[in-house]
């Protein structure tokens, strides 16, 4: 693509309230949508296209910020500003993708296959045994769920080293659910939301979808790194930071206490919330303190039951500052109404009976023996995991491209989840996998994928001979 190819601007052809900059930003989407520009092209640079079009640099630079709100291009730090790509992969969760039987799915991070069959039927019909109770679950209720439901639930939280306020705390469709709550509430279409600089992509996904910019905070093997955050910030100016400190999704690292003290003051510093997605917070039998027991009104804490007890239920939680409560309310209302007082009330069951502690301590079993499979297996490569965690982050050796170790392992008919799907617009993609462990159906299949991937990690991919 040459410079020429973007045409001269119009102060006239145009209502005045069209600005120059969205002028731009529309050229740059026609100039996508009729192919001159191609997925991945470089655009030309701020000055460059400033001084062809005789405008500001400033208009140029807000130009290409509205064209990455609508996620035509994404900006990389010291390389310029490319076309989006359009052929990257998404995160929808589709059981189609289950390997014949003689392969492995390291797809998604889904609970152990249990038998929970007993459980449900028990809880269920000490429902049912209570017509009245069972009548009065099936009315309208408050966005914020049933008072004793919150109550129980969050009694049971409190157990586990989790700060929540029953009074506070609104149940929400699961996890997913809460982090769109707090995107809905807090955030406008334009504003920026600070991440990881390798995230969870339903949430990269929920950001896209609300018109959100995500930009990339640096990490280290404690996570978030304080000094970049800090410098972010005063960049961006961010209405949000999203983080997952405890078992990061995918990298599986845990902040230390003192690291979760020191992103606080940061966000203290600049006056931001930060959203604390504490999914994973339930798995370790000892983990440093959640964000939200230590400044519980600089977070909003999120979590949810479905990685600790039931995907099914879709249960989950969210906590705001209590300046904001009002605010949540409204934004649940808008969304749903209510969270299903008949799944809560199961939820609430589960805990009473036990089956709560039980199906954790399962699980908890469960993964760390899988996690002992994994460094059988995979010891001689460069992973980083835990044992608490349901997947691992594997780095590929020099030899391997990312790309054709994706493909190589969809033709041994094993499934992995490439970097570049957590990897935030504008960043570049690290050479790693994300495993995820939990998701083989058995012991024997997980094995089966673990021996698939360690030949396919031995094997020159240019010789196609072992190492």
């Amino acid at each position: 693509m040459t410079i020429e190819t973007f045409s001269p601007i119009s102060t006239t052809d145009h209502p005045k309230s069209d600005p120059i900059y969205r002028q731009i930003a529309q050229q740059i989407n026609q100039l996508i949508l009729n192919g001159t520009l191609t997925s991945g092209e470089k655009l030309p640079t701020h000055r460059a296209l400033a001084d062809h079009l005789s405008v500001t640099v400033g208009t140029v630079t807000r130009a290409y910020a509205e064209a990455e709100r609508q996620g035509l291009v994404e900006a990389r730090i010291g390389a310029g500003t490319f076309v989006s790509q359009a052929n990257k992969p998404n995160w929808v969760y589709n059981y189609s993708e289950t390997p014949p039987t003689d392969g492995c799915n390291f797809g998604y991070n889904i609970p152990p296959q249990l038998d929970r069959a007993d459980m449900l039927t028990q809880a269920m019909q000490t429902l049912s045994q209570d017509p009245q109770r069972l009548n009065q679950l099936m009315l309208y209720q408050d966005p914020q769920g049933i008072a004793a439901h919150r109550q129980l639930v969050a009694q049971w939280l409190q157990q586990k080293s989790i700060a929540i306020d029953a009074e506070r705390m609104h149940f929400t469709s699961g996890g997913q659910h809460a982090a769109q709550l707090a995107l809905s509430a807090f955030c406008h279409s334009g504003d920026t939301v600070l991440v990881e600089s390798v995230s969870y992509p339903g949430f990269l996904s929920l950001a896209k979808q609300q018109q959100v910019t995500v930009k990339s905070v640096e990490m280290d093997a404690e996570g978030m790194i304080p000094a970049s955050l800090d410098k972010a910030c005063q960049l961006y100016q961010p209405r949000l930071i999203y983080c997952t400190p405890t078992l990061q999704n995918p990298t599986t690292v845990t902040m230390s206490e003192q690291r979760r003290r020191d992103i606080l003051a940061v966000c203290q510093q600049h006056q931001v919330l930060i959203i604390e997605d504490d999914v994973n917070g339930l798995m370790p039998t000892h983990r440093p303190s959640p964000l939200v027991n230590l400044e519980s009104e600089q977070v909003i804490h999120i979590g949810g039951l479905s990685k600790c007890l039931a995907p099914g239920l879709r249960l989950g939680y969210i906590q705001v500052p209590t300046r904001h409560q009002k605010r949540l309310n409204m934004a649940l209302h808008n969304h749903s109404l209510m969270i299903s007082p008949l799944l809560s009330a199961l939820a609430c069951e589960l805990i009473q009976q036990g089956d709560a502690d039980r199906i954790l301590q399962q699980i908890r079993h469960d993964i760390a023996a899988r996690q002992r499979l994994v460094a059988h297996y995979l010891s001689a490569f460069t992973l980083a995991h835990d044992s608490a965690s349901f997947h691992v982050w594997l780095t590929l050796p020099e030899y391997w491209r990312l790309s054709d170790f994706v493909s190589a392992a969809e033709q041994a008919k094993v499934t992995v989840k490439s970097a570049e799907l957590f990897t935030p617009p504008g960043c570049t993609t690290p050479p790693a996998v994300r495993l995820a462990i939990s998701a083989p159906v058995n012991h024997q299949q997980l094995e089966q994928g673990l021996q698939l991937l360690g030949e396919l990690l031995r094997t020159d991919p240019v010789s196609d001979f072992p190492l």
